[in-house]
C-alpha cells in the first residue's frame, strides 16, 4: 500500500489544494493519501479562518483519506520546526512520498538541504536585520541563487526535516499555478486564486469566491475568525501578566516583552491588533515572528511544553473515509508516538492540554467546542 502525505493548513481549502490533491491522484490513482494540518492556530501566528472540523471535513471530501492534526506546540513554529512536526507526523504513517506547492517546483530541495546542513546559525546576531532574513541570505550564498519565496523556502525546510529524521521520504513538488501566495485580491482569469485574497474576500469584500473554491464546498453562514476576534483576550493577558511571567512564553527573547507590555497599556482603548503589531514590530522582529509570539501569548504557550513535545512527539487524528481506515489499521500496529482520538478529561489535563487550551480560547469567538469528547470525522 503506497502512502502519500500532504503538509496544509487549509486556510481555507480552496481549488489550489484540489489541483494538489488531483496530482496526486493522477500519479498515484491506488494511493492512501495522509495530511498533516494546523490546527485552530496556524504557523504564521494566525487564528485559521475556520476550525480544524470544518476544513478537515472538507479536506476529506476532496480526495484526503487521512486528516491528522499537528500539535500547537509544532504547528505554532519557524518554518523548520513545522516542517519537522509535520514530517514527525507522516512518517508514522509511512509515508513514501510528500507533495508540496513550490513557486520553482523544478529545484532540487534535497540537494540545496544538504548543501546547507552544516550551516551555523549562532552568528546571526546582526540586530538591523531579522534573523530570518540573515538566514535567506546565507541560504541564497551556499546554494548560489536566491531562493526567497515562501513556499520555495517551506520546501527547504521539508527537505531539512527528510534529512535530520532520516525519513525515506520523497519529495514531489508541485508548481504552484495562477496565484502567488501572497496576492491580496481575486483574480479575473483562472479559477485558482491565494488563500490570502480568499480571507480578504470572506472578510472584507462582497466578492463572490465560488469560482475559486470545490463546486462541493460552501463557506456560507459559517463562523470566521481573525486576530481582531482576539485581540481583547491577547489584550487582556499582556496588561495582566507579569514580566517574568512571559518570559517564560515560547518565542519571547531579548526583551521583547517589554515592547508587547508598553503598547498594550499605552494604546487607546480603540486600537486595533494590526495597530499594536505595526507598534511593536522592529527589524529584528518580523510580523510573522510577532503574531507567533503573540499566539503563543494568547494560550499561554511556555518554551518548556514545546520542549516536551519535541522530545515526545504526538499528533490528533481529526478524520478519515472508509478507504482511509485501512491506512490507519496498518499504521495503529507501528506508531512510535501517541495518536489521540478522543480527548478525555485526563488528556486535557495531560499531554494535550496545550491544544485544548487552544480550542476553548477558539471557541470564545465561535460557541463550537473543539474537543473534549468530539470523535475522529468519518466520511464514507
Amino acid at each position: 500500500m503506497k502512502v502519500i502525505g500532504i503538509i496544509a493548513e487549509y486556510n481555507p481549502f480552496h481549488n489550489g489544494h484540489l489541483h494538489q490533491i488531483l496530482q496526486v491522484k493522477q500519479n498515484n490513482p491506488e494511493a492512501m493519501l495522509v495530511v498533516a494540518m494546523s490546527g485552530n492556530l496556524l504557523q504564521r501566528g494566525e487564528p485559521a479562518i475556520f476550525d480544524k472540523w470544518v476544513r478537515t471535513e472538507v479536506a476529506l471530501k476532496n480526495g484526503v483519506d487521512v486528516v491528522l492534526e499537528i500539535p500547537v506546540e509544532g504547528s505554532l513554529q519557524s518554518a523548520d520546526k513545522f516542517a519537522e512536526a509535520g514530517i514527525r507526523t507522516l512518517m508514522d504513517f509511512g509515508v513514501d512520498e510528500l507533495y508540496f506547492g513550490a513557486e520553482h517546483s523544478e529545484y532540487d530541495f534535497l540537494d540545496y538541504a544538504q548543501k546547507i546542513r552544516n550551516l551555523d546559525t549562532s552568528k546571526f546576531k546582526e540586530y538591523d536585520s531579522s534573523f530570518a532574513k540573515q538566514i535567506q541570505n546565507a541560504v541564497s550564498e551556499k546554494i548560489g541563487h536566491d531562493l526567497t519565496n515562501p513556499n520555495d523556502l517551506l520546501g527547504l525546510s521539508y527537505a531539512k526535516a527528510v534529512l535530520k529524521f532520516k525519513a525515506k521520504i520523497k519529495l514531489v513538488p508541485i508548481q504552484r499555478i495562477n496565484a502567488e501566495y501572497h496576492d491580496a485580491f481575486l483574480p479575473d482569469k483562472g479559477e485558482i486564486a491565494s488563500a490570502t485574497a480568499i480571507r480578504h474576500a470572506l472578510f472584507q469584500s462582497d466578492e463572490p469566491i465560488a469560482k475559486y473554491v470545490p463546486q462541493n464546498v460552501t463557506y456560507d453562514n459559517l463562523q470566521k475568525v481573525s486576530w481582531e476576534d482576539l485581540w481583547p483576550y491577547l489584550r487582556y493577558k499582556l496588561i495582566t501578566t507579569d514580566l517574568n511571567e512571559l518570559k517564560k512564553i515560547s518565542g519571547v527573547v531579548e526583551g521583547i516583552e517589554n515592547r508587547l507590555v508598553k503598547y498594550a497599556n499605552e494604546l487607546p482603548k480603540e486600537t486595533t491588533f494590526e495597530t499594536w503589531l505595526q507598534k511593536v514590530k522592529s527589524k529584528r522582529f518580523t510580523y510573522t515572528r510577532l503574531t507567533r509570539i503573540a499566539s503563543s501569548i494568547l494560550i499561554d504557550l511556555k518554551k518548556t511544553e514545546v520542549q516536551a513535545y519535541e522530545k515526545v512527539p504526538f499528533y490528533r487524528l481529526l478524520g478519515f473515509t472508509s478507504k482511509g481506515r485501512k491506512v490507519l489499521n496498518t499504521a495503529k500496529k507501528q506508531l512510535n508516538y501517541t495518536m489521540y482520538t478522543k480527548i478525555s478529561q485526563d488528556d486535557k489535563d495531560g499531554k494535550y492540554a496545550v491544544n485544548y487550551r487552544t480550542g476553548k480560547v477558539y471557541s470564545l469567538v465561535t460557541g463550537v467546542q473543539q474537543d473534549l469528547k468530539r470523535a475522529p470525522l468519518m466520511i464514507k
